[in-house]
């Protein structure tokens, strides 16, 4: 059991609700881990698989980029110098046990990350206990935000590890150690550069130059190790490709599983991609500025956080599963909000959140109940509409975003 200098002053129990809602996550997580092992059996170590096959190019000097696991269509998409963490997985020269090595490396990051999250909690006065310790890591293992990356062998979970002690670091002024953490985050995911923000917000100047330093000099360490050509395949194809791709044109359909204010404003405006980015932007930006206005309380911190992660989610067309990473923010509120309006629309939100749920999961459901043609075909038809605009757990990201603007602006709030 991980341990940390007790608070000074008395410390605060658990809420009920916050065990609730971690438990509710990792059940939802189980049940999604289950369905898609039965459903899609194709999923299990379908991202390991990739990182063996890239490895293994690296090895044989071939271009990780060109290269995908037989009858795969999945590509590798990591800059150069990050192939370097997968060479362990070409070694063994298994799928199957290169994704024993990936889950492994996973269950430790979670474990990780609950003992980070578990020590910033009891440095804040929560009397957290045995079990609250279990749910931390359960829910960074298994959650509903979890499943995907688990099942599949992937990254997220590392990365889920350098957010918390980034953040930890920063609310510790340990500025060098937080934007090392980032900075590595950003070179494999490149989305997490958007916490820069953030650390511009706190005018965490020294994070913001390691930060710069290590993105780019893992960038050039790779095209040194490597050769150039690689690096530049990297920006002008990998990186292009990787987000253009999964940008909408035209309406989306319900069954695409990519979500944000983009498939929102696709769905409901008729106007060019480039239109959508900068309406994207401008309906996110106020929200940032009312979190950034006040900083001066640890809650007002983890909102403004929280909120920044949750932007960037909703501005850039990703999947549900990179919610893992603002695990610690989201954490910290949950058990430290008092009752109130801010803490009830953080619990709905987060609970939305968890609802990874398609439109073919929709159709299949209505399709297994007997139910009259006249009542399923509207149901259904109401079922694609929704789902055609926005995503279940994407409902959630904007309630939390909603419930990180109440606790910014709530002046009698002072956790």
């Amino acid at each position: 059991m991980p341990s940390d200098e007790s608070p000074d002053s008395p410390a605060e129990a658990p809420r009920a609700s916050t065990r609730a809602v971690l438990a509710v996550g990792i059940l939802t997580g189980i049940v999604s881990l289950a369905f898609m092992w039965l459903t899609a059996p194709e999923q299990v170590g379908l991202a390991s698989n990739v990182y063996l096959r890239a490895g293994e190019a690296l090895l044989a000097g071939e271009n990780v980029y060109e290269v995908s696991p037989p009858g795969l269509d999945y590509y590798y998409l990591y800059p150069p110098i990050v192939t370097l963490l997968f060479v362990p997985h070409a070694l063994v020269g298994s799928s199957l046990v290169a994704f024993a090595i990936q889950t492994v490396l996973n269950v430790a990051a979670s474990v990780g990350t609950a003992v980070v999250i578990y020590r910033a909690l009891r440095r804040r006065g929560v009397a957290v206990e045995r079990l609250d310790f279990a749910l931390l890591v359960g829910f960074v293992l298994t959650s509903a935000y979890a499943a995907i990356p688990l099942i599949n062998g992937q990254v997220t979970h590392w990365l889920t590890l350098a957010f918390a002690v980034g953040f930890d670091a920063l609310d510790r002024r340990r500025e060098s150690l937080a934007g090392a953490l980032f900075a590595g985050a950003a070179l494999i995911k490149v989305f997490p550069a958007a916490i820069g923000l953030w650390l511009l917000r706190r005018r965490a100047w020294r994070a913001v130059g390691v930060a710069v330093l290590t993105g780019l000099g893992g960038l050039l360490l790779g095209a040194v190790l490597f050769g150039p050509d690689l690096t530049v395949t990297y920006f002008s194809d990998v990186l292009v490709g990787r987000y253009t791709g999964s940008s909408f044109d035209g309406t989306p359909t319900a069954s695409r599983n990519v979500d944000g204010i983009r498939r929102q404003l696709a769905a409901l405006l008729d106007v060019s991609r480039p239109v959508r980015t900068v309406l994207s932007a401008a309906i996110l930006a106020p929200f940032l500025a009312v979190l950034y206005n006040r900083v001066d309380t640890d809650g007002r911190r983890q909102a403004a956080a929280l909120g920044t992660v949750v932007a960037t989610l909703l501005f850039l067309p990703l999947q549900p599963m990179y919610s893992l990473l603002f695990a610690f923010p989201l954490s910290v509120l949950l058990y430290r909000l008092p009752t109130g309006r801010p803490r009830t629309v953080l619990l709905v939100g987060v609970l939305f959140s968890f609802l990874v749920v398609g439109y073919e999961e929709v159709e299949i459901s209505l399709g297994a109940i007997p139910l009259p043609e006249g009542v399923s075909g509207p149901l259904l038809a109401a079922a694609e509409t929704a789902f055609t605009v926005v995503l279940p757990p994407t409902v959630g990201l904007w309630l939390i975003l909603v419930a990180c603007v109440l606790v910014a602006r709530d002046s009698q709030l002072e956790v």
